[in-house]
């Protein structure tokens, strides 16, 4: 059978400039990713699949931009601000209110379709279906296609914007006539906390973030795309791997309340109320279930398990790369700050919300990305040990990870 690359990018709003450094590791020759254009990326995969601040990566990336303009987008602040606008006071006056408690939609979802439109240029009206062809064969001959998550505002189910009209994995109803723009758009559009209303798009639709479906990491839907279409596509289980690239999470032991415990290395138990618990499910759409997606796409992709006797971690045919704000262990077995990181550094990353646009807070990201392309923070497994946080399955560090992604995926 074939062979089936597919590439997964994460939602994570400019935390997304992670994923476009992690591009620039495994393919630029020349470090900054200036010799690296958008279809050359796109052509080493079959599928591409993005939700939120990932389907921004994918724009760039359909968009042809080489990946050293592409990561300037996420760093100029000129850029960034056409997406996150802030809303008006006349839009929503009682989100001005709420803002001051740090609650309520902080940004004009409107004005940022016109932002994603102006960037993209006349690429913003290429419809989905019509990406692959923008593309052009890829590295086996095939055209790649994408998929894009979004979340129905009106019928409260997750949807998918494919560029593969006649997958099997797709309901039968006819697919809505999505540009790339829209399909972005609807896909980055999360509520609550971050936009005043759900996206618009064609005929009458609605959309939050894909994110609220549970696919903030669009691996396991793009796994399942796979499955779905192995005939079509001339593969099989056993042929399909999967690079799966986030952009950054945070993983803190729980606080055991011992009189050595730095608290500001382990996660807190919070006292419940009403708002604190209504922001924490408005931001819990990043967290589990799309930290286990990699788990279950190495599930349903017949990877092993570790068994009682195997030396830990055990491979994975999907290969997740996404730098975790996380302790480390010392050599007394106390949790400790990474290298590089005081405990400023790390506070101040830690609490870094998705929608990180002031300059200093995005040099932060690009920092923290580095120390981890470093192998100085740790990289997110497949599976790791609940309690210690130790890989079980797939790899703790970047360097072990992008070796065998570059041997998979095409790396120089």
């Amino acid at each position: 059978m074939a062979e089936f690359r597919i590439l997964s990018l994460d939602g994570g709003g400019s935390w997304a400039l992670i994923q476009v450094m992690t591009l620039i590791e495994l393919y630029s020759r020349a470090g900054d990713g200036s010799d690296v254009m958008g279809h050359d990326v796109l052509g080493k995969f079959d599928l591409i699949a993005g939700n939120s601040g990932g389907t921004l990566t994918l724009a760039g990336l359909i968009k042809n931009w080489s990946l050293s303009d592409l990561l300037g987008f996420f760093l100029k602040q000129s850029m960034r601000q056409q997406i996150f606008v802030k809303a008006s006071v006349l839009t929503d006056p009682i989100a001005h209110i709420t803002n001051l408690v740090n609650f309520g939609p902080k940004y004009d979802a409107a004005a940022k379709l016109r932002g994603l439109q102006n960037v993209l240029g006349a690429d913003a009206n290429l419809a989905v279906s019509n990406v692959p062809a923008k593309i052009g064969p890829g590295y086996g001959g095939r055209l790649p296609h994408v998929l894009f998550c979004g979340f129905n505002y009106d019928t409260n189910r997750e949807t998918f914007f494919r560029s593969d009209t006649a997958s099997l994995a797709a309901s039968r109803a006819t697919s809505l006539p999505m540009t790339v723009a829209q399909a972005v758009h609807a896909s980055s559009t999360a509520p609550l906390n971050y936009f005043d209303a759900p996206a618009k798009g064609p005929q009458h639709s609605r959309w939050w973030d894909g994110a609220v479906g549970g696919y903030n990491n669009p691996v396991l839907a793009a796994v399942i795309e796979a499955l779905a279409n192995q005939n079509r596509y001339a593969t099989d289980a056993a042929s399909i791997k999967a690079l799966s690239i986030g952009t950054g999470n945070v993983a803190l032991p729980i606080s055991n309340g011992s009189a050595d415990e730095d608290p500001d290395l382990v996660a807190q138990r919070e006292n419940s109320t009403m708002l604190a618990d209504v922001k924490k499910m408005a931001t819990s759409i990043l967290d589990d279930p799309p930290d286990a997606a990699t788990f279950h796409a190495h599930m349903m992709l017949g990877c092993p398990l570790p068994g009682p006797a195997d030396t830990l971690p055990v491979g994975s045919r999907i290969i997740r790369l996404n730098p975790l704000i996380q302790p480390v262990r010392d050599a007394d077995k106390h949790w400790t700050y990474p290298a590089g990181m005081d405990r400023d550094a790390f506070v101040f990353i830690r609490d870094l919300d998705m929608d990180a646009v002031d300059q200093p807070q995005v040099e932060a990201i690009q920092a923290f990305c580095k120390l981890w392309i470093a192998d100085a923070v740790p990289n997110q497994p497949v599976r790791a040990n609940s309690a210690d946080l130790t890989p079980e399955i797939g790899f703790g560090r970047f360097t072990p990870a992008r070796s065998i992604a570059m041997q998979w995926f095409g790396g120089v």
